[in-house]
């Protein structure tokens, strides 16, 4: 089954639970290791809240919560932020691009007499280092909203710091995902809206993975116009360092359709690579899909990359929103043609480049 975790429930749980010092954080997980083994939650269904309000009550797992201060919070898009998230103890911070954490932000709108409340939500993990981590969000509601006005740490402004707290580690991280890259040649990254922050993130750490040495990485990210295009100044630095390994474009709805439209399609068609003779198993393809965003554009992928024999360890997911979204059969179809395409057309490796964007390509 492919790999992916229902993000329903960890919201769910998230405004059911309590503020007590250890908090109760979604569905439960296996770690993403046990006895040497990689474990994936292979769930995907989507939860009632009858379901939730049970684990909320009874089983979910815990986690501690560690005090933390917004190091920096810039805006990146057009209503969209990376904040980096440091710690305000000494222990690690241990998260890896895909790793999802419990953030929350005091209100700031309680009084001085009023009992603390803590707004929080499960976040994406973009990149961490042994301090600090970095998520990617978009303004849409008031908790959101307190995150983009918080005032970031300083030392002469200590005291009217927004208070942070974060902790727990669920799924899977990209690149642990990713099964036998000795066996890949190249890696689709595919995302709509601030899914492209953890991809981002897994770019920046495959490139420096010998592991990964000889797979191309393209990323085609999902934009409504092109105000809302997010990072393209470090995308493009990277395709820049690394012209024979990654190429990136930003796939605007309002200009050439959205990702699963004819224009982006056409583009993971063309610069596809055939299945490599070199593939030790033989059920496997020499290219890995990560799809993550909304789940109109998640179940359209997965459900074209399934009917197009992609094996299911060769592609993971994240869904962020519109879980129970039915797939459109003629996209489908218009999908997994494009996959199809790709891998019976005999390509040369110039063929593999795709050309860096950063806005709406030309029509």
């Amino acid at each position: 089954m492919i790999s992916s975790l229902s993000m329903v429930s960890a919201f769910a749980v998230f405004f059911l639970s309590c503020s007590s010092n250890v908090q109760a954080f979604g569905p439960v997980m296996r770690p993403a290791a046990i006895g040497g083994t990689r474990y994936v939650n292979n769930d995907a269904r989507p939860m009632s809240s009858s379901v939730l309000l049970r684990m909320a009550e009874g089983g979910p797992p815990q986690y501690e919560r560690r005090a933390a201060s917004a190091i920096s919070n810039e805006e990146v898009g057009q209503g969209t932020y990376l904040i980096r998230v440091a710690a305000d103890d000494e222990k690690p911070v241990e998260y890896e691009p895909g790793h999802v954490l419990a953030l929350e932000i005091l209100n700031p709108e309680k009084g001085e007499d009023d009992e603390e409340e803590w707004l929080r939500g499960p976040y994406t993990v973009t990149r961490s280092d042994d301090s600090s981590f970095d998520v990617m969000y978009r303004v849409v509601g008031k908790k959101s909203q307190t995150f983009s006005a918080a005032v970031v740490k300083s030392t002469d402004s200590i005291n009217n710091n927004a208070r942070f707290q974060f902790g727990g580690k669920f799924k899977v991280p990209i690149l642990e995902g990713i099964h036998h890259p000795e066996q890949l040649e190249r890696i689709v990254l595919i995302s709509t809206g601030v899914g492209v922050g953890p991809q981002m993130g897994f770019i920046e750490q495959a490139l420096c993975d010998d592991a990964f040495a000889h797979i191309q990485i393209d990323l085609y990210a999902g934009f409504r116009n092109a105000k809302d295009v997010c990072c393209s100044d470090t995308l493009n630095d990277l395709a820049t360092a690394h012209p024979d390994r990654f190429s990136w474009e930003a796939i605007v709805s309002d200009v050439v359709g959205r990702t699963s439209d004819p224009y982006a399609l056409s583009k993971i068609a063309n610069h596809a690579k055939k299945d490599s003779d070199s593939v030790n198993d033989k059920t496997a393809t020499a290219t890995h899909y990560h799809l993550i965003g909304n789940g109109s554009m998640v179940n359209e992928f997965k459900a074209g990359l399934k009917e197009a024999k992609i094996p299911d360890d060769r592609v993971t997911i994240e869904m962020y929103f519109n879980h129970k979204e039915i797939p459109r059969p003629d996209t489908v179809k218009s999908i997994t043609d494009a996959v199809l395409k790709g891998r019976n057309s005999d390509h040369t490796s110039s063929d593999t480049k795709t050309e860096k964007k950063t806005t709406s390509p030309a029509v």
